[in-house]
């Protein structure tokens, strides 16, 4: 997590229109030579993020428990934003480039589409994923939240558009089934996918049908 997390592209850390890590550029200012700092630093702050999970679990293991837990929520709702965004707002960048928009407006806009979205339905969705698909405790909330937040960094940073629902809930029946099948719902997790599919196919018919409409309108 400390690897994945050094090494996150960060806009207000790069040039104009580029992003820039953490590690990168901690260790353009630490004066490293190039190809060697930012390994150096990833590891650097793997192990201070490892070494302070240790510590803290020494002291309080529940309480250990809970606060990794709502750090790697948070880094998960991070690693939401980044994919969710990007997908909201890619097709609208030809368009207001056009007229000289920039792309930090585009994602402020994005952003507060976000927030104002997890106020109407994250507390359905909560409980969905919460209770609906296994039983969740808090090893299996730690086994779900790391795969996931690791996969859609990567994701990211190769400027894949993943599907982050299909992999928060993957993670969730893995770790379910790997606590000996904790409370997992096969016919939900059979209805989740059958809506995946027909999710995809939909949208590739709807979005030929109502682009061959606006056509002839337009």
């Amino acid at each position: 997590v400390g690897v994945i997390l050094a090494n996150v592209g960060f806009a207000l850390l790069g040039p104009a229109g580029e992003q820039a890590s953490i590690a990168a550029t901690v260790g353009i200012g630490l004066g490293l030579p190039d190809g060697t700092g930012t390994p150096l630093v990833s590891v650097a702050i793997a192990v201070l993020v490892a070494g302070t999970v240790y510590l803290d679990i020494g002291r309080d293991r529940a309480g250990a428990q809970r606060r990794f837990l709502l750090a790697m929520g948070g880094l998960v709702a991070f690693s939401a934003g980044g994919s969710q965004v990007g997908l909201a707002i890619g097709p609208l960048v030809p368009i207001f480039g056009d007229v000289d928009v920039p792309l930090w407006a585009l994602l402020v806009g994005g952003g507060l589409g976000l927030l104002a979205g997890s106020w109407t339905g994250a507390p359905r969705m909560i409980k969905a994923i919460a209770q609906d698909y296994a039983s969740m405790g808090p090893r299996r909330s730690i086994a779900a939240l790391i795969p996931s937040f690791a996969i859609a960094q990567a994701a990211v940073a190769f400027g894949i558009p993943v599907s982050f629902n299909e992999i928060i809930v993957s993670a969730i029946v893995g770790a379910g089934y790997a606590a000996g099948d904790a409370g997992v719902s096969r016919s939900k997790m059979g209805y989740t996918v059958l809506a995946w599919v027909a999710s995809l196919v939909g949208s590739l018919v709807l979005g030929f049908g109502v682009y061959s409409a606006v056509r002839l309108v337009f």
